[in-house]
């Protein structure tokens, strides 16, 4: 039994850095914003690329356009967490990812980019763009 706690301890990491790949992988490519109330027209873009640098596009009356960083991490009893920094104070942040597959993203930000807890919620939802 004492020899196979190690092995079982190894296999834990392995399989906890093949999940934060994975999580990468999936997020990888564009989003769109999902707004929860009417905004005419407008629609927003997220693009989560390979080297960790996400572009938000927003279209409306013209379009703009904004670049920031994120991160990914994993733990082997929660979720994920995911870290935007350098986009805005609105998004700004460390987010819980409550779901992530093939079709829709879903984040809840549980730390504000200064630390604080206070205020820091809130919720965003994506749909996988081609």
């Amino acid at each position: 039994m004492k020899k196979i706690i190690p092995y079982l301890f190894i296999s834990i990491i392995f399989l906890s850095l093949g999940c934060k790949k994975k999580k990468e992988e999936k997020i990888n490519g564009n989003w769109e914003y999902v707004y929860l109330s009417n905004v005419g027209n407008t629609k927003q873009i997220w693009t989560f690329n390979k080297d960790k640098s996400l572009i938000r596009t927003t279209y409306s009356d013209s379009i703009t356009s904004d670049t920031s960083n994120w991160q990914i991490e994993t733990n082997t009893l929660s979720r994920p967490n995911l870290t935007i920094s350098n986009l805005n104070n609105e998004f700004d942040g460390t987010y819980e990812v409550l779901t992530l597959n093939k079709k829709f993203l879903i984040i809840e930000r549980i730390i504000l980019i200064n630390g604080n807890t206070g205020g820091a919620f809130t919720r965003h939802e994506f749909i996988k763009s081609k």
